[in-house]
């Protein structure tokens, strides 16, 4: 099987890219792992949304918002296991959409009582 990399948009960056944007498949995603004051460091998962395909062409300066743009909530996928180019600012390997799980009683990115109008599910 060959290697299929995806390229991604980032912005935010601590080890790796904590918040970007990735076409697959005629779908945006939306990988995003924010800095928790709670745990006071950033998690060990991204929380993975769809967003409206337009998106790309008209993104906020603040990414922080996007989430709260989503059309869809797909799940949460470890960090670790996001393969990265050797540069971690350039593409992502496609096999990590199938790693994709869907949330479970906790919420998104490991924490509870988060607002559901921020993370709208479909």
């Amino acid at each position: 099987m060959t290697e299929q990399w995806i390229p991604i948009r980032y912005r935010g960056y601590w080890d790796v890219p904590r918040i970007f944007l990735s076409r697959f498949k005629e779908q945006l995603y939306l990988f995003d792992c924010p800095f928790s004051e709670e745990l006071d460091e950033y998690p060990d998962v991204y929380s993975v949304y769809i967003l409206p395909p337009q998106m790309d062409d008209d993104l906020p300066t603040d990414w922080t918002l996007l989430p709260g743009r989503a059309t869809r909530v797909l799940g949460e996928v470890p960090v670790g296991s996001v393969q990265f180019d050797p540069t971690r600012r350039a593409a992502i390997q496609a096999s990590v959409f199938e790693l994709i799980r869907p949330l479970t009683a906790q919420s998104l990115n490991g924490h509870t009582n988060h607002d559901p109008s921020r993370h709208p599910v479909a």
